[in-house]
């Protein structure tokens, strides 16, 4: 057997490698590998966890039914996933996929129902939100004004149930193939209220688009929406000093929490 590997075209913070391997009888088989152990500089602490990924492809994903690329097999600290044919979201019109994203979320959501127990899971807890605003603050202190309704909107989402979710479905996290969607880097995934990945997925999307998502996925409560979505803002503004996005995940989050902060001091009453 023969084995050729290349760097893959999309790797960001994680060594990804493309792999084909050939066997004495001409079959080819197209992988995609993965280092899951390595902590970016910029990601903070206390969200990493060596290997997570590792075991939620292994132990929650492998056969599961949701729409993840298939382990193939693990090396290390390495998963070996199968090669789609397949694009980014960000490379793609999202109103074309819209409805398609949205069931495969919710089929996402169904299919890992029931392990939110799992002990390399992130937890959604209160000290978790809490964290976040005080890293928040400690980078930024003009966004002390978001205390009182940032609270009061993780406390809205701390009555929600508890799902399995992936954590960081941005853009760059799901593939698009010609009939299938696909999400992918698991390292981020957590149990928590399944409306923070819908409030990822959707960000900055057009209005339609996003009707067309919430459609497909069920019924979503708009204030709860919004609390994610101040949540995920506070995140990213209390993720890591002098950190810089990638093109694809680039967004004014300051702008976003303002303007949602201000939709649920009214909405949150």
């Amino acid at each position: 057997m023969t084995a050729v590997a290349a760097p893959h075209p999309y790797a960001t913070s994680h060594a990804l490698w493309n792999i084909e391997t050939e066997s004495a009888d001409g079959q080819v088989l197209a992988a995609v590998a993965k280092e899951t152990s390595h902590r970016p500089e910029a990601r903070p602490r206390f969200v990493h966890r060596p290997l997570r990924e590792r075991e939620v492809y292994r132990l929650l994903l492998d056969g599961s039914g949701a729409p993840t690329p298939r382990l193939l097999g693990v090396a290390g600290s390495f998963i070996i996933l199968e090669r789609l044919a397949a694009a980014p979201l960000w490379q793609t019109a999202v109103g074309e996929v819209a409805s398609r994203a949205g069931k495969a979320l919710r089929k996402t959501h169904d299919a890992l129902a029931g392990h939110t127990a799992a002990p390399f899971l992130l937890r959604y807890d209160a000290s978790f939100y809490r964290r976040w605003l005080r890293r928040a603050r400690l980078l930024d202190p003009s966004t002390a004004w978001l205390g009182d309704v940032y609270a009061a909107a993780c406390a809205r989402l701390l009555r929600e149930p508890l799902v399995v979710i992936h954590g960081e479905l941005y853009p760059s996290n799901v593939l698009v193939g010609e009939q299938d969607v696909w999400f992918v880097d698991w390292e981020s995934a957590a149990a928590g209220p399944a409306v923070i990945d819908v409030a990822a997925l959707v960000s900055g999307w057009s209005e339609p688009a996003v009707d067309a998502l919430l459609r497909s996925y069920g019924a979503v409560d708009t204030v709860v929406l919004d609390c994610a979505r101040l949540h995920l803002a506070v995140r990213w503004l209390g993720w890591s000093a002098g950190w810089r996005p990638p093109r694809e995940h680039a967004r004014d989050w300051r702008a976003e929490a303002e303007q949602t902060a201000t939709r649920l001091e009214s909405g949150l009453e």
